[in-house]
């Protein structure tokens, strides 16, 4: 495996959240130097311990932003789940800034599928303007995506069901075949494209196989050694939970994608049903199985339901 070109660190996007985190784990774990960017205030122990270097800016200041990319060698891109034009906006900072800093090469890391107009969904319309933005960057990089991650099943809620009620009950169809994959698979596709060389591809990163509700939480069952059940819970009951979470109008912006997978079956089939297809500029990059990744969390599920957890995956 040959090694990413480096003549400074790998800037890391939101490298305290749970997709950052597992950029900058996997960074480390090959030997790089991580300049991990931060907003301010943000929990950054974790992220010391592994070795990284840590900077605060805020992604809305273009200043900052700039600053934060001073000095290092490539760049692996993601933003919070905001309003598009806010989201669109940083993303320009973030190119910006990586042009200014003379950066080798970019990842951009996308929280879903980039489908353009006439998608009726605000998020994938948006997914796909960041996507442009990225290859009109003037500067070498490429875009990847995620099918469903199963960190999701480690958000509090979901993680409470499971441990509580032996249930998994996801706002998504039983039928509805999914092959997940995970942050940790995402970071590594992210590296391996760094590795290969950023040709402005677009890169779908899906787990090894398709599975229905039911099959997959019959891998849990086995691998936790305990019943665990799956619901489709109903997209009004997950708008309201969502809602009492993060305020009102959260649920509504929250489900929509939902809601167009529910209404687009097709769509959502291929979008999310198809495992990892082999594509060069991966290299040798391999996601790891489902079994493998509930091995790795079983005593987060096993832990008791008031334990902490991470952050959702998004």
């Amino acid at each position: 495996m040959s090694p990413i070109p480096s003549s400074g660190p790998l800037l890391v996007y939101l490298g305290n959240g749970v997709q950052g985190a597992a950029v900058v784990r996997a960074a480390r774990r090959h030997g790089l130097a991580v300049r991990a960017l931060v907003r301010a205030g943000a929990a950054t122990a974790a992220l010391r311990a592994l070795g990284a270097e840590v900077v605060e800016a805020d992604l809305d200041d273009p200043a900052a932003v700039l600053a934060a990319s001073r000095g290092a060698a490539h760049a692996v891109l993601q933003f919070p789940a905001g309003p598009g034009e806010t989201t669109l906006a940083r993303a320009r900072h973030a190119l910006a800034a990586a042009r200014a800093a003379r950066l080798t090469s970019f990842v951009l890391k996308l929280s879903s599928a980039p489908l353009p107009a006439p998608c009726p969904e605000p998020s994938l319309r948006t997914n796909a303007e960041l996507a442009a933005l990225a290859r009109s960057a003037d500067l070498p990089g490429a875009v990847l995506w995620p099918t469903l991650y199963l960190d999701n099943l480690l958000k509090p809620s979901a993680r409470a069901d499971i441990v509580a009620h032996g249930m998994f009950a996801p706002p998504i169809a039983a039928t509805q075949r999914i092959a997940w994959t995970s942050a940790d698979a995402c970071a590594e596709a992210a590296l391996a494209l760094l590795r290969q060389g950023v040709d402005g591809g677009s890169y779908r990163i899906a787990g090894t196989e398709s599975l229905t509700g039911p099959e997959l939480v019959q891998r849990l069952t086995a691998g936790l050694g305990r019943p665990v059940r799956y619901r489709a819970q109903p997209l009004d009951a997950f708008e309201r939970e969502v809602d009492a979470a993060l305020g009102a109008g959260h649920g509504r912006v929250v489900a929509s994608k939902f809601r167009f997978f529910a209404a687009s079956p097709q769509q959502a089939d291929a979008l999310l049903a198809a495992p990892l297809q082999a594509q060069p500029g991966l290299g040798d990059f391999q996601p790891g199985s489902i079994d493998a990744w509930i091995a790795a969390h079983r005593q987060a599920f096993l832990a008791p339901s008031s334990a902490p957890v991470g952050q959702p995956a998004g």
